[in-house]
């Protein structure tokens, strides 16, 4: 079998032809191998400007954006009738991922969703070194505290709970959550 020996070119070359690949390729290539996540590292890319992280009690997404333009989207699925059909390593993570069309893909997030979900945040805010952006919507959530480790620090946080959530849980939140520049926080109480 014939390969190219890409990890072995200098490095303004690789740089050139980094540039080139679309978001979904920079992930693929980073979760190959530990040399190659920090070879993505180490370049700037300069079409993401932000993660937007979406949870709520039906659906959990992350979004690689550039201004309004979706990049790369990961659904991560609770559901256990799904059929994955590869298994990566995430942050030392093992994910079972469904690859969908164009830049999209499912995760298996059956048993749980928070730790896939920090692992696959992590990787993406080391690799792409762009803020985040949350929208958390604890509504009926079980135990939300167990999702805030995901985002500890963001650029932009908007808060949604409609009922079921107390003040002092909203304070727990407003102290372990970072807001860098703008945050927004509704309770039913407020």
């Amino acid at each position: 079998m014939l390969y190219f020996p890409f990890l072995k070119l200098p490095f303004l070359p690789i740089q050139n032809i980094v540039h080139n690949l679309s978001c979904t390729e920079i992930i693929e290539l980073s979760l190959c191998s530990r040399r190659s996540k920090r070879l993505m590292q180490s370049i700037r890319h300069p079409e993401p400007t932000h993660i937007e992280i979406t949870i709520d009690r039906y659906r959990m997404y992350v979004a690689l954006r550039n201004g309004i333009k979706q990049c790369l989207f990961w659904s991560i699925r609770t559901e256990s009738h799904i059929k994955y059909n590869r298994v990566d390593t995430i942050e030392n993570v093992r994910v079972r991922v469904l690859k969908l069309s164009g830049p999209n893909f499912m995760i298996d997030g059956t048993h749980d969703p928070e730790t896939v979900l920090k692992a696959l945040v992590d990787h993406l805010k080391d690799v792409f070194k762009v803020p985040l952006v949350v929208n958390f919507k604890p509504y009926k959530m079980e135990n939300f505290f167990r999702f805030l480790p995901v985002f500890p620090v963001c650029k932009r946080f908007y808060f949604h709970a409609t009922q079921g959530v107390s003040e002092e849980e909203l304070k727990y939140v407003k102290d372990n959550v970072v807001v860098e520049q703008q945050a927004y926080y509704y309770t039913a109480d407020n």
